[in-house]
């Protein structure tokens, strides 16, 4: 009998599905996979008609998406979730999160960052050729 309970035990599955939200250099996305990585829905900030820096900078973006993305996610109360941030800080971090703690069951939450820190190397910079000027006596 222990044997049958101890598959039980191992077939359960910690986490059901899987949130990515994606802060890129030019677009706000967030998409829904299962743990296959086969994909549930996906929403862009282009869907929501929002244009160039909107997609971006503006806090919009995230907001419009969420609202969406927590009218589909109503049958997912139950089921175990993670939340995949890339490039997010961690004010926008904390505002996802607090939205949807309450909808799902999160489970666990990683935090990705892309962008460059210490240690990267600049783009090489331009120089600026300084001119004397010969003066008149």
């Amino acid at each position: 009998m222990s044997k049958h309970f101890f598959f039980f035990l191992n077939k359960q599955k910690l986490i059901n599905y899987i949130i990515n939200v994606v802060l890129s250099p030019t677009n706000t996305l967030i998409n829904v996979n299962n743990i296959k990585g086969n994909p549930k829905f996906f929403y862009s900030a282009g869907m929501f008609d929002l244009k160039k820096k909107q997609k971006v900078k503006q806090p919009k973006a995230i907001i419009t998406i969420l609202r969406a993305l927590l009218s589909k996610l109503k049958i997912y109360k139950t089921t175990p979730v993670s939340l995949h941030f890339n490039n997010l800080f961690s004010a926008q971090q904390s505002y996802v999160f607090k939205r949807l703690k309450h909808k799902l069951f999160i489970k666990s939450i990683i935090s990705y960052k892309y962008y460059p820190h210490n240690g990267c190397r600049l783009k090489k910079k331009k120089r600026i050729k300084l001119r004397t000027r010969t003066r008149k006596l």
